[in-house]
C-alpha cells in the first residue's frame, strides 16, 4: 500500500516537475522595458480619500538612514505628531536581498525587483546624458535618464527571481497625466572622488528609465561643518521645492544630508556626530515646518526614511518609518496594507500602489496594496514595542530552530542507535538511557506547541522569549504525564490535538500568535505576514492525522466525524482571510483524503487519485474564487490575478520559483538534517514488512494508516509549497517521533516478558 501511494505522487511530481519546467524554458524571452508595451493603469472608483477626489497633490521628503526614534527628535516631527498623522514601519527587502537599490526600484515595481549592488546607475540630466539615452534606447529622453536603463533591466529580468517590471509607478503616474518631479540627492566622496548618487530616481522613473522634472544637481553647496563637506542647501531647496510644487503632481524630496552623515560616521567621534546630527536634524525640522505651510488642503504629505543606517541594518532593525499626512485629516494612528495584515507594518511593494490611489489610479501588474488608516492613540510606542519585540525574535530565531532541530536530530539518532545496538549498553544503565532519550524525543512534538503559545506572554525581549518558551515546554511536557501517567501514545495523542486546536483557534482569529512565534515568518525576511506560515503546515498535517488517529486507537469514534473535523481544519487553515496557506490547502487535502480513504478500507487505486487531485484542484479554485470575489487580497488571490495579467507563464514563473527556493533551503537550512534522519528512520523502520511496520500495522492499525497519509503529506508539500522542505519535515515529525516511541514500548514490553 505505502508503496503504490508513494510511487504515484513521487510519479506525479517528476512528470509535473519536468513539464513545467520545459514549459518555462521553451517560452522564456527576455524582453527589454525600452521594447515593450507597458499597462497604463486604470482609474480606481474605489479610491476614497481627499487626494484623489478634489485633485490634491502629494508630497514626500525621504530623510534617508533614520529610525523611527530619530524621527522623534525632530522637533517638528515630533510635534506634528501629537496632532495627526499615520504611521507605519516599512519592509525595505528587494529580490534577493537589502540594499538601498532593490528597494528604491521595488517601491516603483510590480513587485521586488533585483538590481545589482555593483551596478552603478547612470543618471544623467545633461544634454550630453540625453543624447547617450536617445541612442541607447530610441526614446525621447527626459529632464532626468537612466542612461544605463537596458543594463540594469536586462539584469533585473535575468537574475531577478520575479521578473519584475521596473518604473511602474511613473508609468502610470505619466500615462494619466500625472507629472512627476524630483529634487536632491546623496552625493558624497570616496578615495577623493564625488560619488554621484540619484539612485531613488529608481522609484519615480517611468519604465523606459525617464524623469520629466526635478533638480537633482544643483541642490548641494559646500560646508566644512558637514558630512564631506557637502551639505544641503535648505534655504535654494524651498524655493526649488515651491517651484516644482507648483509644477507637478507628485513632488519627491530627497534630504541628502542624513545620508551622508550615515556614510561618514566612521569619521566621526560621538561629540563630532550627535553635533552634526542635531545640526542635521533642526535643519530638516525648519524645512518641513516650510513644506506644510505650503501644502494645500487637499494635499497629502508623506515622510519617511527609505533605507536604516548602516548600524540599525547590522542590528538587524530592517523597517524604516513611513508617515503619512492628510492635510484634510486631523486623525492619528497607524497606517495598514492588506499585504501584510499587520498593524503599523507595511511592505515597500505597497508604496507605488498607495501613491497612484492618491492619485485615484491603479495598476493591476502591481501586487501591492493602497494603505488604510487604523486610529490609535499611542501610535509610536506602539510601534516602538512592536518592532523591539519582532527585532528580538528575528535575532534568536535561527539560533533557537538550530538548536531545536539538532537536539531533536541527535536524541532520535541516539534512540534508534541505542535501541540497536542495546546489548553494548551496560545492564544497569540500558533502560534508563532508552528512557530519557525517549522522553526527550517528546521534544520533537512539545517544542512547536510551546514556540506558538510563548506569544501568549507578550514578550519583547530575547532573554524574556526564551524563557516563555521554557516555561510552555515543561508545561506541556508535564501536564500530558500527569493525566496519562505512563501511556505514551496517549501523550503524543495528546500534544497532537492541542498543536492543531490552537493552531485552528489561531487562524480563526487571524493568526496573532503566529505573526509573533518565532518558528514562524519574520517581517523583516518578507516571505510571509500573515496566516500560516510554511513550518506550520508541515505541523497541521502531522497533528491533525496523528490526533486523531490515537483517538481512533483508544476510542470507537465515528470515522465520518473525523472526516468533517479534517475538513475544517483543511478549511481553516487554508482559507485566505484565515490561515492563507496555499500549498497547504493542496497538501493537506491530498494526506487527509487518503487517511479518511485509509481508515474507513477503501482500496486506493488510480481512480482514486485522480478523484483526490481533481478534488483539490476545486478546493484551491473555490478559495480562489472566494478571494477575488471577497477582494481578500491573500497569495493565492495575488496568483491569481497575476496569471490573469501575464498569461499562463506565470505558473511556470511560480513554480520554478519554488523549486530554486528548495534547492536553495537543501544547502542552507538545518531543517533538511532533519528530513534526512526521517528518511533513514523511515527506511528502516516502514520498509521492512516483515518486521517493524507489520508490528505497527497490527498493534496500532489506524496509527499505521497515519503515517502512510502523513509520507504523502510530506511528498506533496515539497512539490507544491516553496520552502517545501521545511514543511516536510516539520510534518515528518509527527511520523518519526511515535516510531521512536513504539520503537521504545516494543522493546520495553520484550524485556518485561523475559524478565517473566
Amino acid at each position: 500500500m505505502l508503496r503504490k501511494i508513494t510511487s504515484i505522487i513521487l510519479s506525479f511530481m517528476i512528470i509535473f516537475s519536468i513539464s513545467i519546467t520545459g514549459f518555462a524554458n521553451s517560452n522564456t524571452k527576455i524582453q527589454l522595458s525600452t521594447e515593450r508595451n507597458i499597462s497604463k493603469g486604470s482609474l480606481d472608483k474605489d479610491a476614497d480619500n481627499n487626494t484623489a477626489k478634489n485633485g490634491g497633490k502629494v508630497i514626500i521628503v525621504d530623510i534617508s538612514r533614520t529610525n523611527l526614534e530619530n524621527f522623534n527628535n525632530i522637533k517638528f516631527i515630533r510635534t506634528k505628531l501629537k496632532s495627526s498623522g499615520y504611521v507605519a514601519l516599512m519592509n525595505i527587502r528587494g529580490d534577493k536581498g537589502y540594499d538601498d537599490k532593490r528597494n528604491f526600484a521595488t517601491m516603483g515595481a510590480s513587485t521586488r525587483a533585483n538590481i545589482s549592488s555593483d551596478l552603478v546607475l547612470d543618471f544623467n540630466d545633461t544634454v550630453e546624458g540625453a543624447k547617450l539615452y536617445k541612442s541607447a534606447t530610441g526614446w525621447k529622453p527626459g529632464t532626468i535618464n537612466l542612461v544605463n536603463i537596458n543594463n540594469v533591466d536586462f539584469v533585473n529580468l535575468t537574475t531577478g527571481d520575479y521578473k519584475s517590471k521596473i518604473g511602474y509607478l511613473g508609468e502610470t503616474m505619466n500615462a494619466n497625466g500625472k507629472k512627476i518631479s524630483v529634487i536632491g540627492n546623496n552625493d558624497y566622496y570616496e578615495n577623493g572622488q564625488m560619488v554621484k548618487n540619484r539612485d531613488f530616481c529608481l522609484t519615480f522613473m517611468d519604465s523606459k528609465g525617464r524623469l520629466f522634472g526635478g533638480n537633482t544637481d544643483d541642490i548641494n553647496k559646500k560646508d566644512t561643518n558637514y558630512p564631506f563637506g557637502i551639505a544641503t542647501d535648505y534655504e535654494k531647496l524651498k524655493k526649488e521645492t515651491q517651484k516644482y510644487y507648483n509644477e507637478s503632481d507628485l513632488l519627491y524630496v530627497n534630504t541628502g544630508d542624513t545620508y551622508r552623515l550615515d556614510k561618514y560616521k566612521m569619521n566621526l567621534n560621538e561629540k563630532t556626530y550627535k553635533k552634526m546630527k542635531f545640526s542635521i536634524y533642526n535643519k530638516i525640522s525648519d524645512y518641513l515646518d516650510y513644506v506644510f505651510s505650503i501644502a494645500g488642503k487637499n494635499d497629502t504629505v508623506y515622510v519617511m526614511s527609505s533605507y536604516p543606517s548602516n548600524l540599525e541594518y547590522i542590528n538587524n532593525k530592517k523597517l524604516t518609518p513611513i508617515m503619512r499626512f492628510d492635510m484634510s485629516d486631523g486623525g492619528f494612528g497607524l497606517l495598514n496594507s492588506a499585504t501584510t495584515r499587520r498593524d503599523g507594518i507595511i511592505s515597500n511593494v505597497d508604496f507605488g500602489a498607495e501613491i497612484l490611489n492618491r492619485f485615484g489610479l491603479k495598476n493591476e501588474e502591481m501586487i501591492g496594496k493602497k494603505l488604510t488608516s487604523l486610529e490609535k492613540n499611542g501610535n509610536i510606542d506602539y510601534l516602538l514595542k512592536d518592532f523591539e519585540k519582532i527585532v528580538s525574535i528575528s535575532s534568536i530565531r535561527m539560533s533557537v530552530i538550530n538548536i531545536y532541530v539538532s537536539l531533536v536530530s541527535i536524541v532520535i539518532i541516539a534512540a534508534v542507535i541505542s535501541l540497536w545496538q542495546k546489548n553494548r549498553i551496560p545492564r544497569r544503565f540500558r533502560d534508563r538511557v532508552i528512557y530519557i532519550l525517549k522522553e526527550a524525543s517528546k521534544l520533537g512534538l512539545i517544542m512547536p506547541l510551546a514556540f506558538l503559545s510563548a506569544p501568549m506572554l507578550q514578550s519583547s525581549s530575547k532573554p524574556m522569549i526564551s524563557l516563555s518558551i521554557v516555561f510552555f515546554s515543561i508545561t506541556y511536557y508535564l501536564v500530558p504525564k500527569m493525566i496519562f501517567k505512563k501511556d505514551d501514545m496517549k501523550q503524543i495523542g495528546m500534544y497532537s490535538l492541542i498543536m492543531i486546536s490552537v493552531i485552528c483557534l489561531d487562524a480563526f482569529f487571524a493568526t496573532p500568535l503566529m505573526e509573533s512565534n518565532i518558528m514562524s515568518y519574520d517581517p523583516m525576511v518578507a516571505a510571509r505576514y500573515y496566516g500560516i506560515g510554511n513550518e506550520y503546515e508541515g505541523v497541521v498535517i502531522g497533528s491533525a492525522i496523528l490526533g486523531f488517529s490515537v483517538i481512533l486507537e483508544y476510542k470507537k469514534f465515528p470515522k465520518w466525524i473525523i472526516g468533517i473535523l479534517l475538513m475544517g481544519v483543511l478549511f481553516i487553515s487554508a482559507y485566505p482571510s484565515m490561515g492563507a496557506n496555499v500549498g497547504g490547502a493542496i497538501s493537506g487535502m491530498i494526506a487527509f483524503l487518503v487517511y479518511i480513504l485509509l481508515i474507513n478500507n477503501v482500496k486506493i487505486d488510480i481512480k482514486k487519485c485522480v478523484m483526490i487531485l481533481l478534488a483539490t484542484v476545486l478546493l484551491v479554485a473555490g478559495f480562489a474564487v472566494a478571494d477575488i470575489a471577497l477582494n481578500i487580497g491573500s497569495h493565492l488571490g495575488n496568483f491569481v490575478n497575476q496569471i490573469m495579467v501575464n498569461g499562463p507563464m506565470e505558473i511556470a514563473n511560480v513554480f520554478l520559483r519554488k523549486i530554486e527556493m528548495n534547492i536553495l533551503l537543501a544547502q542552507t537550512t538545518i531543517w533538511v538534517n532533519f528530513l534526512l534522519v526521517a528518511l533513514l528512520l523511515l527506511s528502516i523502520a516502514v520498509f521492512r514488512p516483515g518486521k517493524f511496520s507489520g508490528a505497527i500495522k497490527n498493534r496500532y492499525p489506524y496509527v499505521y494508516k497515519g503515517f502512510l497519509s502523513i509520507i504523502v503529506g510530506c511528498l506533496v508539500t515539497l512539490l507544491v509549497n516553496d520552502s517545501g522542505i521545511i514543511s516536510a519535515a516539520t510534518d515528518s515529525l509527527y511520523l518519526i517521533v511515535p516510531i521512536v516511541i513504539i520503537m521504545v514500548i516494543e522493546y520495553k514490553e520484550k524485556t518485561e516478558s523475559s524478565m517473566e
